[in-house]
């Protein structure tokens, strides 16, 4: 790549860390539950029953009131609050035009604890996917950062980016081992890092069990001396990096073990909420009208990319992959919650989304057509639901995404904090830096080689995905299934919510435009590039 190209790189990804910055989200139970716990540790305490009304994530355990949360990401942002205290942003939150006071703190608060930590992830993602696909890179990170649930992630106090961020951080230096000579200490830090990922969200084991087969794939290092040293470091570091939960849970609960989840009674069917995974419930994670695939048809490629990676003989890294998935889809399935509450997808996949994108750069260059499409799509789909309203709680009720579009009524940004308001006039900043990034990022990308044979095959992909998102979820009945899973969480007035049938019948069509769009503007580009020079042969008429 040159420095040239690399520059735009960086710049792009930069800008999606800029949009991610730019948007002031609304409240949410779970961002008050780290929130409050936050405060809490800052008074020296580990108990937030002075706050506990303001969330619905939270334990009783022995006459007191305690954060649902895992500690890890509070933890990690105290430091950045007392530095917020000491500089008054808690006035400076209450005088802001955005929202309601607190929720322009728990903004600063995520600038530190999801906005860096979903710009260090794309930065991580850009740099491995550049490995295995020279060039492509930056499209498979903005691709992730703006297309998938990472966007609306990134801009709440949520642990899921830090943990993922935490996860592929070890998957990295766990790579990086594998380049050259064994290296315990490369080991160690991953190991830290998985330690410290499973105290900032529990699921993350599985992603630290997955790695640990990985470790063991290196065939020049399986001896017995070369795993005992490898395998050593690796579980010291995680036993470091799970210290911090530990010493919580002692500080908390006089115990070593117990979990602030083990008191919440829904927690305590099977192993802590999750039963045998179920083929229904799978399918609604990934195609009901909230749907992962529904929202964000890009990760399908992603998916295809891993089988090119595996046949190019990078086996080890494709299973892996592979691996992270299908423990991921896998207990999310058997979770009596699947998608988490009231959110616009299932967060707890979040996860296993970086190493998703990673052979995205594999099919930037193989099927241009069909994933610049696909990625058009996801974009669109993602974005407006992040800037019009993130947090719906059922999957007919995302209608209101296209709504909210066509009424001109979004989620606070910078700008509405200055006064202008939630229409068009305060969504601008976010707009700008989002297309900033998609056209630096295309600019960094080499030239689509894209035929006329391609070009078709995308337009019946697109057509396929917008007759599925639009009609599908409704008419297979999958939406029906997904609103069965909240009611069996409690919610008995999920099948009476009256948001109507066919939700994305106004955004799909849309996204397909978004798609028909990208591919004329990639066709313009390549159809500009420069003509071959024809070859002098010497002779002449």
């Amino acid at each position: 790549m040159s420095v040239t190209k690399k520059r735009l790189a960086i710049a792009a990804i930069l800008l999606v860390g800029v949009a991610y910055a730019t948007i002031i989200q609304s409240f949410s139970w779970n961002q008050t539950s780290h929130y409050d716990l936050i405060r809490a540790l800052d008074r020296d305490s580990a108990t937030i029953d002075q706050y506990q009304e303001n969330t619905g994530d939270k334990a009783f355990y022995k006459g007191h009131f305690y954060s649902a949360r895992a500690p890890g990401l509070a933890l990690f942002a105290l430091p950045f609050y007392d530095t917020l205290n000491a500089f008054d942003a808690n006035k400076v939150a209450r005088s802001m035009q955005a929202q309601r006071g607190d929720d322009e703190m728990i903004y600063f608060i995520g600038l530190w604890a999801n906005v860096l930590p979903g710009l260090l992830l794309l930065l991580f993602v850009w740099r491995m996917a550049d490995r295995f696909e020279p060039g492509y890179g930056a499209a498979a990170a903005v691709t992730l950062g703006l297309g998938t649930l990472v966007l609306p992630l990134s801009t709440l106090l949520f642990s899921h980016i830090f943990a993922a961020f935490l996860g592929f951080l070890a998957f990295t230096l766990m790579l990086k081992e594998r380049d050259g000579p064994a290296n315990p200490w490369l080991l160690a830090g991953a190991g830290l890092a998985m330690g410290y990922a499973v105290a900032s969200e529990y699921p993350l084991f599985f992603v630290g069990a997955v790695l640990g087969l990985y470790l063991l794939s290196r065939r020049d290092a399986l001896t017995p001396l070369g795993v005992t040293k490898r395998a050593g470091a690796y579980i010291a570091g995680g036993l470091v990096g799970i210290v911090p939960l530990l010493l919580y849970n002692h500080y908390a609960f006089h115990s070593w073990t117990h979990l602030a989840y083990s008191s919440i009674p829904r927690q305590q069917r099977g192993f802590f909420g999750i039963d045998a995974p179920s083929l229904k419930v799978l399918a609604t994670l990934l195609f009901d009208s909230r749907g992962l695939l529904t929202l964000s048809p890009i990760l399908g490629l992603g998916a295809l990319g891993t089988v090119v990676l595996y046949n190019r003989g990078k086996r080890a890294e494709a299973l892996t992959i592979g691996g992270v998935c299908l423990c991921y889809v896998g207990y999310n399935s058997g979770y009596y919650l699947p998608f988490g509450g009231g959110f616009m997808g299932p967060r707890f996949l979040t996860t296993m989304l970086p190493f998703l994108a990673v052979p995205l750069g594999i099919a930037y260059k193989r099927w241009p057509a069909p994933t610049i499409a696909l990625a058009a799509v996801s974009l669109t789909t993602t974005i407006v639901a992040t800037i019009t309203h993130p947090l719906t709680g059922y999957e007919t009720e995302v209608v209101i995404w296209a709504r909210y579009l066509r009424q001109g009524f979004f989620q606070p940004t910078i700008a509405s904090a200055i006064g202008l308001g939630r229409g068009w006039g305060g969504i601008w900043p976010f707009l700008l830096a989002a297309g900033g990034a998609i056209l630096l990022a295309a600019l960094s990308t080499p030239r689509a080689q894209m035929t006329r044979s391609s070009l078709l095959a995308a337009l019946a992909v697109l057509a396929g995905w917008v007759l599925f998102a639009a009609l599908a979820p409704t008419v297979l009945g999958i939406d029906h299934r997904g609103l069965l899973s909240i009611v069996g969480a409690g919610d008995h007035t999920a099948l009476h919510k009256g948001f109507g049938d066919y939700p994305l019948k106004t955004l799909a069509p849309l996204a397909f435009l978004a798609g028909c769009l990208a591919l004329a503007v990639a066709g313009l580009r390549r159809a500009r590039g420069p003509r071959p020079i024809p070859i002098d042969t010497g002779m002449s008429n």
